[in-house]
Order: C-alpha cells, then sequence, then structure tokens
C-alpha cells in the first residue's frame, strides 16, 4: 500500500508538471497571433511531449557521455524546480480561471461529465490492474531496474544483468524509462509499480484527454452543449475500439501493453497528431498548432524509437490536404522543419546499423 501510495504522489508530480510546461509554453508564445488561447484540457497533453522533449535533449547527451543516473536525477530535478516554480507565479490565474471554469461547465453539464469521468477512471483502474507477464513486459521493467540499481544509464542488458559493450540503438533514444528510473530513486517506488501499474494510469488518463478534444474538434458547433455529448461519444467510441482490438494478435497496445513506448506512439501521439492536423487545416496560420507539431515530433523521439519513420509519415499524410486547400508548398515545408527531430534520430539509427557511428557503453 506504501508503494501505491508514494506512486500515486510520482503520478501526481507528472500531471502537475505536464501542466507547467504546457501552461509556460503557452505563456511565452501568447502574444503571438493563434496562441493567446488557453485550454486546460490540451495544455497538458502539450506538456507531456515539451516535457519529454526536453527531457531528451537532456538524458541522451548524458547517456552516451556514460554519466550516472543520480547526476541525470540531480539536474533534471533542479530543470522541474525552476520550470514548476516559474508556472506558479506566471501561470497561477490561469489556472484559477479554468478551474472556475471547468467548475461552471460541470454545474451546467453534471451528467455528461459524471459519464467522462467515470468512463476514464474505469480505464485507470482497468490498466492499474491488468497483468502482462511477457518478453517485452520483463525488458522495460528490468531497464528501468538495472538503471536504478547500478546508478547508470540503459549501460546493462536488461535480460543477462551484464555490462553491455554498446548501446542498443533501437532503445537509446527512447529514454523515457530513464525519467521512470529517477522517480523511482527519488520517491523509493519500486519500478515495476511505476512502470506496470503508474504510468499506465497517467498514459490512459491523458489518451482519453486527447480523444474528446479530438471529438469536441470534429463536431464543433454552436451549440456546446450537443458538442460536448458528441465529443463524449466519440471518447466512448475511441475506447470501446482500444478494447475490442487490444489483443496480441491485433497489436492493441493502450490498454494491454501500456508499460511500451510503442503504445504511447499508437494511443496518444497519432490521436494528438491527428487533433493537430484538423485544427491545422481549418487555420492554416495557427501558430502553436504548428510549434506543439515540433515538439510532438521531439517528444515521442523520448517515448518510442519507432517515431523516427511513423512521425514522419503522418505528418506529411496529414499536412498533405493543408497544401493542396491552400494550392502553397509553405505546410510542407513548415511539416518537414516539425519532424527533424526524428529525421535526426533516423540519421543516427541508420549510422548505427551502417556501422559509421558506435555508441560505446563501456
Amino acid at each position: 500500500m506504501k508503494q501505491l501510495f508514494l506512486g500515486g504522489i510520482s503520478l501526481c508530480v507528472h500531471l502537475y508538471f505536464f501542466l507547467a510546461f504546457g501552461s509556460l509554453f503557452r505563456k511565452i508564445l501568447g502574444r503571438k497571433k493563434g496562441c493567446s488561447w488557453y485550454s486546460p484540457l490540451f495544455t497538458p497533453v502539450l506538456g507531456l511531449f515539451l516535457y519529454y522533449g526536453f527531457f531528451e535533449i537532456l538524458a541522451l547527451p548524458m547517456t552516451l557521455l556514460l554519466v550516472p543516473l543520480h547526476v541525470l536525477t540531480v539536474v533534471w530535478g533542479a530543470a522541474l524546480a525552476a520550470v514548476g516554480l516559474a508556472a506558479v507565479f506566471l501561470c497561477g490565474r490561469d489556472w484559477v480561471k479554468s478551474a472556475r471554469n471547468l467548475l461552471e461547465v460541470f454545474r451546467c453539464q453534471k451528467i455528461i461529465c459524471i459519464l467522462a469521468g467515470l468512463l476514464t477512471l474505469g480505464q485507470m483502474i482497468y490498466v492499474a490492474a491488468y497483468d502482462l507477464n511477457a518478453a517485452d513486459a520483463a525488458f522495460y521493467v528490468a531497464n528501468i531496474s538495472t538503471s536504478l540499481y547500478t546508478d547508470t544509464l540503459g549501460r546493462y542488458n536488461p535480460y543477462t544483468g551484464l555490462l553491455s559493450s554498446v548501446f542498443y540503438v533501437r532503445y537509446v533514444t527512447a529514454a523515457w524509462y530513464l525519467d521512470t528510473a529517477a522517480f523511482a530513486k527519488v520517491f523509493q517506488v519500486h519500478p515495476m509499480v511505476l512502470a506496470k501499474t503508474i504510468n499506465p494510469v497517467m498514459w490512459t488518463f491523458l489518451a482519453d484527454l486527447v480523444y474528446y478534444q479530438l471529438g469536441y474538434e470534429l463536431f464543433r458547433g454552436k451549440d456546446l452543449l450537443a458538442v460536448r455529448k458528441k465529443a463524449v461519444a466519440f471518447l466512448a467510441a475511441a475506447v470501446f475500439f482500444f478494447f475490442l482490438a487490444g489483443n496480441q494478435e491485433f497489436s492493441g497496445f493502450l490498454f494491454y501493453r501500456a508499460y511500451e513506448g510503442k503504445a504511447m506512439l499508437e494511443g496518444l501521439v497519432i490521436p494528438f497528431l491527428f487533433l493537430l492536423f484538423v485544427r491545422i487545416y481549418r487555420e492554416p496560420e495557427d501558430h502553436l498548432a504548428w510549434w506543439t507539431l515540433f515538439f510532438v515530433s521531439l517528444g515521442a523521439v523520448c517515448l518510442s524509437t519507432s517515431s523516427m519513420t511513423v512521425v514522419p509519415a503522418a505528418v506529411f499524410a496529414g499536412i498533405l490536404p493543408t497544401a493542396l486547400k491552400k494550392k502553397k508548398i509553405r505546410p510542407l515545408i513548415r511539416a518537414f522543419l516539425a519532424i527533424l527531430p526524428d529525421v535526426a534520430v533516423l540519421m543516427l539509427y541508420l549510422a548505427v546499423k551502417l556501422r559509421i557511428v558506435t555508441l560505446v557503453a563501456k
């Protein structure tokens, strides 16, 4: 019970920093056209990608330089403290205003809010209780454990426990597990509790925020009550789809293998990209959406190496309708700039596979 309590604190801390990162970024771009609006549902998801994007910038060089985990923990902790304090002073009023607006929406539409809340709560309980014992599960838990208990950054083979001679390029850029190891170190929580209980709950909650917003955007209209009803219905449809498709034969990850980076890529990154594509198609000069597209690309690198091919393909497919609508190549140029982090990872991957570069681990 103590482990779950400490894990719950870790979950709340993560969600706070997601909100802080997203709020500060919105504040920085607030004076630009199309960036002044604030959404209590959109901001935490944006913050997630900013959080893991900046963590990738910090963790990857430290990993390749063979820096100990405790050093990364201290440096990242100092950065988070700075962001957290800055967000309180600069964004506190926005949070209070958003909380009042959400409370007003709840008072006016209690049934819709309760249904959405129960649906999300049910999923969170399910993913927390579901247990899949497989080779991939052992790999992710062991990867966090070996980093934690050896005070290193992904240098040990998770299956054998032996020190690796080189880093596996397939996993070295997906550094989110090092953030989990750092939180396990600080909060004294067992890696399995964080990896297979707390993290899946967090991913599920944020994914549901995306599904609701996607439904809201697709059915946007003047009647807000009707729009919110349709958005909840879309959320329910998305959830049931993942439950029905979520088996190992069909490779549904979100509710069955939520401890994997591919689960975040499939259940969170791609739907959020689609939300951005819809907004950009309706408003091609939405600066916040374009900047968010870049940080989704950067944050996705930290979550799954597969993003190096999936995200670029999705971005060009999603932005092409906007380019055709405007009959200009500018949206495609912006799309290419947005996926530069994934292109960089792809180039590193190819360089290692072609033996041009060797990532030495000892």
